[in-house]
């Protein structure tokens, strides 16, 4: 799980100068609002993702991903590529530490795209960009890349 997160972070790291350079900076304490991405498994899963996030000043987190299949390495679930599920999560967003863990709490999925997940992600310093892993079934190696 670390070697993934520091994997993860090290281009998190390296897309920031591109970002910068097109966009301002956010508030990296201020994460509520919508965020775009992906999510990919070792086995060869991919999701698009919205996630529309609401945090409260104590840091009670709260929000909804919607998250749309785009690949998976199981044949009987190639007819599902393109459904989407929504995942409704809640959770805690550490400002000062940058870091938000959230969890599935409910979802909304007639075609069983999804399942619910536990997330920790870390925000980068210029509000810009978040990710990290998910639990994934247990082994902690999915992992969420988000932009806003």
């Amino acid at each position: 799980m670390r070697a993934a997160l520091a994997a993860l972070l090290v281009l998190i790291a390296s897309a920031l100068p591109a970002i910068a350079q097109t966009k301002p900076d956010l508030p990296a304490t201020d994460v509520a609002g919508e965020w775009q991405g992906q999510w990919i498994s070792p086995s060869g899963y991919l999701f698009t993702t919205v996630l529309k996030l609401q945090v409260v000043p104590d840091g009670v987190a709260s929000g909804t991903f919607v998250w749309v299949l785009k690949r998976s390495p199981l044949p009987e679930e190639q007819r599902k590529l393109g459904l989407a599920a929504t995942e409704y999560i809640s959770g805690r967003f550490d400002a000062a530490a940058g870091t938000l863990v959230v969890a599935g709490a409910r979802k909304d999925d007639p075609h069983d795209v999804i399942f619910m997940d536990r997330y920790k992600l870390i925000v980068s310093a210029n509000g810009r960009t978040m990710g990290g892993v998910s639990r994934n079934l247990g082994d902690w190696d999915g992992q969420l890349f988000l932009t806003r």
